[in-house]
């Protein structure tokens, strides 16, 4: 149902192209945009995007807060995806990002952007440890072990830094569509004591070179 739903949306954006390609500039009212980025849904994720204008029309901050919350493996997408033998049963997360974005022309359609990110992660996970069961009996000690089920959790601390290129379409005077693509690099830091995943690109504790695509609807304030 969710991935149907994200489907449509896209299918509707592509619809406005044409009108977007076919617009006259207007001259420029708008210092703010709010916007989503529909791909975050696929991953269990919510990212909203808020941009506001610096000096001028060709110069914005953009500040970004990027939400998850999942409940066993309901996510489609290996972001969360640890194999059988390391599995999860909750894990939520949270980050923000601040890019500076800058449009070269005065149409305002290619840009430039780059910033910093952070991000938290908390998994919870069960995992059988074992302890023993002390006991005196005839003047005597006894170890008795038993395997416990104990609730752990495992925490992800996230640094990137990011360098992205993208294209903005206006298809009406207050819509707009976004698509980019992006270069970064991450480092994550958790307890390596603990469980995690295997550092593959994507997982929780990779840290290395990142590529990002993305695509984001919003509107102008």
């Amino acid at each position: 149902m969710k991935r149907d739903a994200i489907i449509l949306i896209l299918l509707f954006v592509t619809s406005l192209l044409p009108a977007a390609n076919a617009q006259t500039e207007t001259p420029e009212t708008f210092t703010q945009t709010l916007a989503i980025q529909p791909l975050y849904l696929l991953n269990n994720g919510l990212r909203i995007d808020y941009e506001r204008q610096l000096c001028n029309p060709n110069q914005w901050l953009q500040i970004s807060a990027i939400g998850y919350y999942i409940e066993d493996n309901d996510a489609l997408w290996t972001y969360w995806d640890w194999s059988s033998s390391y599995g999860f049963n909750r894990a939520w997360g949270a980050g923000l990002e601040i890019n500076y974005k800058y449009f070269p022309t005065e149409r305002r359609q290619l840009y430039f952007s780059g910033g910093l990110s952070a991000s938290h992660f908390n998994v919870g996970y069960n995992e059988y440890q074992q302890q023993y069961d002390i006991y005196m009996q005839d003047g005597l000690t006894y170890y008795e072990p038993q395997w416990v089920n104990r609730h752990l959790s495992q925490r992800f601390n996230r640094i990137g830094m990011n360098f992205y290129i993208g294209r903005q379409n206006r298809p009406s005077r207050r819509f707009l569509l976004d698509w980019y693509a992006g270069i970064g690099r991450a480092h994550s830091f958790y307890n390596e004591g603990r469980r995690s995943p295997e550092r593959y690109y994507g997982s929780l504790s990779y840290s290395g070179v990142t590529f990002t695509l993305g695509v984001r609807l919003g509107f102008r304030l």
